[in-house]
């Protein structure tokens, strides 16, 4: 195995490690996203709750305490929306940094594949011009011998 083709298949492998990192990257996304938009979605739900419970502690046919309870409900109903606000605030940005390095790791992959394939190609021309050097050889010989038993 010649040094080129040494270097071919070791920027064969490069190239499947940046692929699989890029891949690796794509579904931890794939899976930071759809764990935003249930983020989202429970954020939504809890707003409505505390809009629920805000008309119930406005009602006047109930009790004095049954009023208190609907207001402390809806406090703790506030207060766990803006926890998990500030959760989204965070999630959001650890999603902001996976896709920048899905962006750089499929700028290496695809650096890393176009020397593969530019090696590739001079393995290819290296190995055609092997070859024709035998095929040029392989037909001196027989115009040799050609020569040699006309003559």
């Amino acid at each position: 195995m010649t040094r080129e083709e040494r270097q071919l298949r070791q920027l064969g492998t490069l190239v499947d490690l940046r692929e699989r990192e890029r891949a690796r990257l794509e579904a931890a996304l794939a899976d930071q996203r759809a764990t935003e938009q249930r983020y989202r979605r429970n954020l939504e739900r809890l707003q409505q709750l505390a809009r629920s419970a805000g008309a119930t502690a406005r009602s006047p046919a109930l009790s004095p305490s049954l009023l208190l309870n609907a207001g402390h409900y809806r406090e703790a109903v506030l207060d766990l929306a803006e926890r998990h606000r500030e959760d989204l605030a965070r999630h959001e940005t650890q999603l902001a940094q996976t896709q920048q390095a899905l962006v750089g790791a499929t700028l290496r992959h695809r650096a890393l594949d176009q020397v593969h394939d530019r090696q590739q190609q001079r393995v290819g021309q290296a190995q055609a011009q092997q070859a024709q050097k035998q095929q040029d050889e392989l037909a001196t010989q027989v115009w040799w011998r050609g020569r040699a038993a006309a003559g």
